[in-house]
């Protein structure tokens, strides 16, 4: 009996420790799928209930004359490192067409995004931002989609870093 109780703990403290190392990831973002989804609401509602649910809030309402854009943040730490994660939600005031843009530092989005744009067609960038000598696109299409994935390398306070940015127009 005395070697019975021993052997229950370590089965305990086996099983915590398994649990403790599967915990999910600290900074999960959308799926281009989900990316795309959204992109096809059309409906600033809709998409405002979706996002909240991946811990973004609501920071600003900018009016255009052909377009609002509407601003979400999440403050997130990475590392024992704090970061501001934004996505910008700008639909036509007809809602005929929708942009959702995602700019993160927290998180490489090209190696997270690329292998899920192996569907689409790879093309030629002519971006704004493509054309900055600091910034790396990759610009994907499909028959509904125009998908733009770029790492802008930043000067920072101390030293060096990245900023990642997808855009996921709706043609």
């Amino acid at each position: 009996m005395k070697a019975f109780l021993p052997t229950i703990c370590l089965m305990f403290l086996t099983f915590f420790n398994s649990q403790a190392q599967t915990a999910p990831a600290t900074n999960p973002f959308p799926s281009i799928s989900t990316l795309t989804t959204w992109a096809s609401l059309n409906s600033q509602s809709q998409f405002d209930i979706a996002i909240r649910a991946v811990g973004f809030k609501f920071e600003v309402k900018e009016p255009g004359a052909e377009s609002t854009a509407y601003t979400y943040i999440r403050k997130v730490t990475v590392n024992e490192v704090n970061y501001t994660d934004r996505i910008v939600y700008r639909i036509t005031n007809t809602n005929s067409a929708s942009i959702i843009s995602l700019v993160t530092a927290s998180t490489d989005l090209v190696s997270l995004y690329t292998p899920q744009l192996a569907s689409f067609k790879n093309n030629n960038c002519k971006t704004e931002m493509s054309k900055d000598k600091n910034t790396t696109c990759s610009c994907y299409e499909s028959v509904n989609f125009a998908i733009d994935l770029c790492d802008e390398r930043v000067k920072l306070t101390m030293g060096d870093g990245n900023k990642y940015f997808v855009s996921v127009a709706k043609k």
